[in-house]
């Protein structure tokens, strides 16, 4: 009679076997890490259209700011004079991030 062996303690490789025989093949670790890598772009690309979409948020914003009552006119000449580096540095991230993702798919 055969006495099969039973693991107690939870390995991490455990996580890596996919058709759940008990065994981590180097096939299923390949596979493993194929997807972990296609979730990390996909985070990453998520991430990066995110800061895009602020970026452009924050430039409609600052661009409506003058118009709300609250902002003194005194004020008025110090949001016009930080404009210039916001605007620039906002449309910056939105080119580089419109630009990158052309690129990407272009490969």
């Amino acid at each position: 009679m055969m006495n099969k062996k039973r693991r107690k303690i939870k390995s991490s490789f455990l996580d890596y076997d996919l058709n759940g025989d008990g065994k981590v093949s180097d096939e299923e670790v390949d596979k493993s890490q194929r997807m972990l890598e296609l979730e990390l772009r996909e985070e990453k690309a998520d991430s990066q259209r995110r800061m895009a979409w602020t970026a452009v948020v924050s430039m409609i914003i600052y661009s409506l700011l003058p118009l709300f009552p609250f902002v003194p006119e005194a004020r008025l000449s110090t949001i016009a004079s930080l404009s210039d580096m916001l605007f620039l540095s906002q449309a910056s991230i939105v080119g580089l991030y419109f630009g990158a993702t052309a690129y990407m798919n272009k490969r």
